[in-house]
């Protein structure tokens, strides 16, 4: 599988920094020791999920390093410089090319199309790649602005799967070979 060079994404209002185990272990410390390492400010809202996501993304990067870049990544406001999020892919691409996206937004942020760009951005760094097939991603199984987001950038509904954490979600693709 091609190599993630971890370098941020820009969109037209985001940076997407992609996190390095530096950045990981210090948001396992605090917020405020993430943004010394990223050196800008992070919202306190910055996740609803905690640190459980980072700290298996870090143990993943430890054992696996060619991972690095296939986690999470901190999408930072320009305008502001401010860590408004999360996003990222769940792990490294599977073997035939499929790699999944998630993203949030801290609550103040919601509303202004950021994950949507967080989504965009994700997706336009891995088109580039020729052993990429496709994106996929999973929402929960209702009509909500996540869902509005992927059919907006051209996913497809693949119908309701059982997610061993998260319970009945619908599945969601796009083939960038298509």
């Amino acid at each position: 599988m091609e190599w993630m060079t971890p370098f941020p994404v820009e969109t037209e209002r985001l940076i997407l920094i992609p996190a390095q185990e530096v950045h990981l272990r210090a948001a396992l410390v605090s917020l405020d020791e993430l943004a010394r390492y990223l050196q800008v400010a992070v919202h306190p809202e910055l996740t609803m999920f905690g640190t459980d996501p980072w700290a298996y993304a870090l143990s993943q990067m430890q054992s696996r390093p060619e991972e690095t870049g296939w986690w999470t990544w901190f999408p930072v406001l320009k305008e502001e410089g401010m860590v408004v999020g999360t996003c990222g892919y769940k792990g490294y691409p599977d073997e035939q090319g499929w790699v999944e996206i998630g993203y949030e937004i801290a609550p103040p942020y919601r509303q202004r199309r950021l994950a949507t760009e967080c989504a965009a951005g994700l997706v336009e760094r891995v088109r580039q790649m020729d052993t990429i097939r496709g994106v996929r991603a999973h929402t929960l199984a209702e009509e909500n602005a996540s869902v509005a987001i992927l059919r907006g950038l051209g996913f497809t509904h693949q119908g309701e799967i059982v997610d061993p954490d998260d319970g009945p979600v619908w599945a969601w693709s796009l083939d960038l070979r298509a």
